[in-house]
């Protein structure tokens, strides 16, 4: 069966980033997908928040999330958005744990670098306060854009799937649970390309 990594990027508890990485959870494990789960919340970074060398030894849950990065065949990451991008400690987390030499690496004469992490696909589900028009006509859907290229598609993740789930301030319970009804809606888009995938390249 394929791998799913879930990265729950809110770095408080409780959240509904969280409850949506619930949702998630609880279809693929439905279709017999391996799952990993890590909550940012829980997890403890180095002292230093800013990029290092490619050969920097890797601990504790830098190490948890790289190895589950190897180990999945598909990348589920969930965050708010804030101030136009993620959370600080999120991006912390992209910044030490996607080294380069590890999950990607550039080549002699090529501008751009060649993504390591290829052959993962890849599903990102932000909420914020902005509305869906606003963030397309205002924006430009700069942080959807960055994500999808300068990162994920960066490190070799392709296809990546996005969702924007808005707006979130005095969104009624109904409301939210229209939102875990769309996750799980997607979740399952996302499982079957999983499971045709993985027919495909299974050995007969």
């Amino acid at each position: 069966m394929p791998n799913c990594l879930i990265l729950n990027g809110h770095p408080f508890t409780p959240s509904f980033s969280g409850a949506i990485a619930g949702r998630y959870a609880e279809t693929l494990a439905g279709q017999g997908i391996n799952l990993r789960r890590l909550d940012l919340a829980d997890m403890t970074l180095p002292e230093h928040t800013i990029r290092k060398a490619g050969d920097e030894v890797m601990h504790g849950d830098v190490l948890a999330f790289w190895e589950a990065m190897v180990w999945a065949d598909h990348v589920v990451i969930i965050h708010p958005l804030w101030w136009g991008s993620m959370p600080a400690k999120l991006k912390a987390l992209f910044d030490i744990g996607l080294q380069s030499g590890r999950a990607y690496r550039y080549r002699d004469g090529r501008p751009l670098p060649l993504g390591l992490l290829k052959g993962r696909s890849a599903r990102l589900i932000v909420t914020s306060d902005t509305p869906n028009f606003f963030m397309a006509l205002a924006y430009g859907n700069a942080h959807f854009r960055t994500m999808k290229n300068q990162i994920l598609k960066f490190v070799g993740l392709n296809p990546v799937r996005i969702s924007h789930f808005s707006t979130m301030r005095d969104s009624t319970p109904e409301r939210r649970d229209t939102f875990l009804r769309r996750t799980a809606e997607v979740a399952a888009a996302d499982a079957q390309r999983l499971l045709r995938h993985s027919r495909k390249t299974t050995p007969a």
